[in-house]
């Protein structure tokens, strides 16, 4: 039987997870695909590394044996960061080889660089495990929704931001509390900057946005918030109102341009996300002539993670014994899809202002919401102590964002309201 030899690189959480899943079902993948799988080479910082389960000659230093070796046509690249794995990527391409690999960082950075090389050096660049770890969403757009025009994908991306809204809202921790829990079951790393400010979500996003619209997005022109500024007040009114907090990923196509948004959402709680709990990703797309779908599942993990890659894997070697590679539909296009502008998006809004508790404050937010045309839905004024600062917090009809980002400066530029003041959208649908 045909041997098809490939070479990993990274022995991590996922590269051992995906070295396993190998090992594990080696004969059923080769009852499946036709070919017997051979894990060849194993690219480490410390090849002298004690491994027991791993074969001798199997790891080896870093990349360039992988990369020189003629007998080795895939590269599975599980190291992470930006630089190295470019220039693996990038050579191995260059070389004809084809990649897999699960770095969203990378992709969202340079993915319009790296698909035009597998393009023009007939290989395939698959990246499944990019995006909702073990939740395969990107092979449904690009294969399950051929058929249809994608209109938006709606999702939460982000295990350790849904982790820990879920813990504040159940059973109401602190921001910090919640991400100290998270960090000690694994769910957040040691600095959590990249999930908590929302960066992790939309580099995803603009993946699926790419391959959805297929034009490319790149994540740094979206707009993108975090949930550091979430706190507990705001979610116990929420929770009074009918809503939930889930940090929302969006991509949406609008008068030719593209809403590609994240930021910490309000969903009504008959939403199909706002049950989407703990560290579970959800993804919702809607398509015209299949319409709405979602797609649930373990976001992260070297199990969930694997499982992608192994997928991708399988999808190669059925091409490569069709010899029906590259395939090209399966790769974004790198030409620059137009976003819509942030100052004229439009959503209801959920302000929230912190305030000194005297008469006049709120006659001062009323009315400056009303002079810049802002329409008040309700106003609910809590205080614990008379003689302590005071939340005011108000729920606003839709309007542009312009208008909004324009009426909160001027009210917290007014006498007797706190700079922690700030606002929060409100997803309909």
């Amino acid at each position: 039987m045909e041997r098809i030899n490939v070479g990993l690189v990274g022995f991590g959480t996922v590269g051992s997870s995906f070295y396993s899943l190998i090992e594990k079902h080696k004969n059923r993948l080769k009852e499946q695909l036709g070919v017997e799988i051979c894990i060849a080479k194993i690219g480490v910082r410390d090849p002298g590394k004690k491994r027991e389960y791993i074969p001798e000659g199997v790891l080896v230093q870093g990349y360039e044996e992988i990369l020189k070796d003629d007998t080795v046509p895939i590269v599975v690249e599980l190291m992470g960061g930006v630089e190295k794995p470019l220039d693996l990527i990038s050579r191995a391409l260059k070389a004809g080889k084809h990649v897999i690999t699960a770095n969203k960082a990378l992709l969202s950075q340079y993915g319009d660089k790296l698909f035009k090389l597998a393009r023009e050096n007939g290989a395939e660049l698959k990246f499944e495990a990019s995006v909702g770890g073990g939740i395969p969403v990107i092979k449904v757009i690009q294969e399950s929704l051929k058929g249809n025009e994608i209109q938006s994908v709606t999702g939460i991306l982000n295990g350790t931001t849904n982790y820990i809204l879920t813990r504040m809202t159940d059973a109401r921790l602190s921001f910090k509390q919640a991400l100290e829990e998270a960090k000690e079951k694994g769910f957040a790393e040691e600095d959590p900057t990249l999930d908590i400010e929302g960066i992790d979500a939309a580099q995803k996003i603009s993946l699926l946005a790419s391959i959805s619209f297929r034009k490319w997005v790149n994540y740094r022109d979206i707009l993108c918030e975090g949930i550091t500024k979430v706190t507990g007040k705001d979610i116990e009114f929420a929770g009074i109102s009918g809503f939930v907090f889930k940090l929302i990923a969006t991509a949406k196509m609008t008068e030719k341009k593209a809403i590609v948004t994240v930021f910490p959402a309000l969903l009504n709680r008959n939403h199909p996300l706002a049950s989407v709990r703990e560290e579970y990703n959800g993804v919702l797309i809607q398509s015209d002539f299949l319409g709405t779908s979602l797609y649930l599942g373990r976001g992260a993990g070297g199990s969930a993670t694997a499982s992608s890659v192994a997928s991708d894997l399988g999808d190669i070697i059925e091409r490569i014994r069709m010899k029906a590679l590259p395939d090209p539909v399966g790769m974004p296009p790198v030409e620059k899809l137009d976003l819509f502008p942030q100052d004229d998006l439009q959503y209801k809004y959920f302000l929230h202002f912190v305030t000194d508790n005297k008469p006049g404050i709120w006659a001062a937010v009323t009315g400056l919401l009303a002079s810049n045309g802002i329409n008040i839905e309700s106003v609910h004024q809590k205080w614990e102590d008379p003689v302590k600062l005071s939340d005011l917090y108000v729920l606003v009809d839709k309007t542009r964002e312009l208008f909004v980002r324009k009426a909160v400066k001027e009210i917290v530029d007014s006498p007797g309201i706190h700079k922690s003041s700030c606002f929060f959208r409100i997803l309909e649908g």
